[in-house]
């Protein structure tokens, strides 16, 4: 599984999180643009070593790096077993991906904040804090039924501007 603690220690330094400042950070870490959006003038989505990263938003964006993936069986003979077993086995990774974040990005006082994370109805199992400026999610989700169960980390704008230091990661 790709590390990307490098890159998300260099997200949480940006002082916004703009498409072009942004695009730079999976470009020098040596992931590979794979398309443009026609409507801004900076890459959306990368990939490297198995990995995919995308890039939503115009002004303020959220950067999510999908590290795991797995398309869910639509003729499995049993669905709930099998999407079960998908769960299980992204929730597995989750205290990997944790102490690569933990490791790797130079955290004071790392701190989880579960209360106030925005946007969280697709996630099944996830960790989350809150830094200044952003939050960080890494979680196991499943946006849709037809879609993959993913393992991803997610950097973004805050879900509130309340952002008291003691929530602070």
């Amino acid at each position: 599984m790709v590390d990307v603690s490098a890159e998300i220690a260099r997200l949480l330094e940006l002082d916004q999180l703009e498409g072009s400042a942004v695009e730079a950070i999976p470009t020098v870490a040596g992931w590979s643009g794979e398309r443009r959006n026609p409507s801004t003038s900076w890459a959306t989505t990368w990939n490297r070593d198995g990995a995919r990263a995308w890039v939503q938003g115009d002004g303020p964006v959220d950067v999510e790096f999908t590290l795991w993936f797995h398309e869910v069986q639509d003729d499995a003979p049993d669905m709930d077993a099998h999407l079960g077993g998908l769960y299980a086995a992204g929730a597995a990774k989750l205290p990997e991906v944790t102490e690569q974040l933990r490791c790797g990005v130079p955290w004071d006082r790392p701190e989880e904040a579960d209360e106030h994370v925005a946007d969280v109805s697709s996630f099944i199992e996830y960790r989350a804090w809150k830094v200044p400026g952003k939050e960080l999610l890494v979680g196991v989700k499943q946006d849709d039924t037809d879609t993959p169960v993913q393992l991803v980390v997610v950097v973004r704008p805050p879900a509130t501007e309340d952002e008291s230091c003691d929530d602070w990661l």
